[in-house]
C-alpha cells in the first residue's frame, strides 16, 4: 500500500524517469543500431570500391590481354609470314638447283655426244668405230639411210663350218650332229638381190628361202646387225676365239654386215672361224 501511495504521490516524477530512462534505453539501442549499421555502410562502400577496383583492374587485364593478344597475333602472323616465305625461297633455290642440274646433264649429255662423235674421228675412226677402210675398198653406208630399188641383181652366197672339222675336240658335243660332213652348210650359190640391200638383207634372205636356222642381234653401238648362230651353230661352240665372220671378194670387212652395200657380181662367204678368222684366212682383230 505505501508503494502504491508513493506512487500516487510522486507519480510525475516516476513518470518523468521512467521518460527519461526510455529516451536512455532509446538512444542506447539507436546507438548500438548505428553501431550494427556502420560496418554495412561502410562494407557496402568497400565493396563498392573494390568492386570498382576489381573492374579497372578486369579492364586493365582485359587491355593487358588485349595487347598481348594483339602482340601474339602480331607475332603470329609475322612467324606465319616467315615460316610462309622460307618455303617458297626454297622452293624456288630447289628449282633453281633442278634447272641448274639440268642443264647440266645436258650439257653432259651434250658433251657426251660430242665426245662420241670427236673421239673417233681422232682415231680415224667414224661414229660407229670402224677403223680406216683399206684403198679400194668400198665406204660402209648406214642401213637406216639405204633406199633399194627393184634391180635384180646378182651375187654369190656360201655359208661354210669347214674349220670346225679340225677342231672337233673343242666343239660342245651336243653340236656334233649339226656338223655336215663336208663343212658346208650352203655351197656357193647365185641369188638375186636389190641394189641398195646389205649382206644381212642377202643372208636374211637364202636362210629364209633355205630353211636354215639364223639367230642374230642389232648393236647400236656398231649399227649393224651381229651374228650369233647359223644352222644352231652358235659363237663359242668351238672354243673361245670361235664365232661367225663374214667375206666378200676376197676381203673380211671391218665393220658389220648391215652396212656393206652389195655390189652386183660380189663373191660373198659366212665363215665359221675356230680361231679370231686367222683359219679362215682373215683376222678378225685387224679386219683383214
Amino acid at each position: 500500500m505505501k508503494i502504491l501511495n508513493y506512487v500516487k504521490k510522486y507519480k510525475f516524477a516516476v513518470i518523468a524517469v521512467i521518460c527519461t530512462a526510455a529516451i536512455l534505453v532509446g538512444a542506447f539501442f539507436a546507438g548500438e543500431g548505428l553501431k550494427e549499421d556502420s560496418p554495412a555502410i561502410l562494407g557496402t562502400a568497400s565493396s563498392d570500391t573494390a568492386s570498382e577496383k576489381s573492374d579497372n583492374s578486369a579492364l586493365q587485364t582485359q587491355a593487358q590481354s588485349g595487347e598481348k593478344n594483339e602482340n601474339k597475333k602480331e607475332s603470329a602472323e609475322s612467324t606465319k609470314t616467315e615460316k610462309s616465305t622460307v618455303p617458297q625461297t626454297t622452293q624456288t633455290q630447289d628449282k633453281t638447283g633442278q634447272k641448274d642440274v639440268s642443264a647440266q646433264t645436258e650439257n653432259a649429255q651434250v658433251g657426251t655426244a660430242s665426245s662420241q662423235i670427236s673421239k673417233p674421228a681422232q682415231g680415224n675412226k667414224d661414229n660407229y668405230f670402224t677403223d680406216e677402210i683399206p684403198e679400194g675398198k668400198p665406204e660402209p653406208v648406214e642401213p637406216q639411210e639405204q633406199e633399194t630399188q627393184d634391180t635384180r641383181l646378182k651375187c654369190t652366197f656360201s655359208i661354210s663350218c669347214k674349220t670346225v672339222l679340225d677342231n672337233m675336240d673343242n666343239l660342245d658335243s651336243s653340236k656334233r650332229d649339226i656338223i655336215p660332213d663336208d663343212g658346208w652348210i650352203l655351197k656357193p650359190v647365185t641369188v638375186t638381190f636389190n641394189d641398195g640391200e646389205s649382206v644381212f638383207d642377202v643372208l636374211s634372205r637364202v636362210c629364209r628361202k633355205q630353211k636354215i636356222h639364223l639367230e642374230f642381234s642389232f648393236t647400236p653401238m656398231y649399227n649393224s646387225a651381229y651374228i650369233e648362230g647359223i644352222n644352231n651353230l652358235y659363237e663359242f661352240d668351238c672354243g673361245s676365239l670361235s664365232g661367225w665372220v663374214y667375206e666378200v671378194n676376197d676381203w673380211f670387212p671391218n665393220y658389220g654386215c648391215s652396212r656393206y652395200a652389195v655390189q652386183n657380181g660380189d663373191v660373198i662367204e659366212f665363215h665359221y672361224t675356230c680361231n679370231l678368222g686367222q683359219d679362215v684366212g682373215g683376222n678378225i682383230n685387224s679386219g683383214g
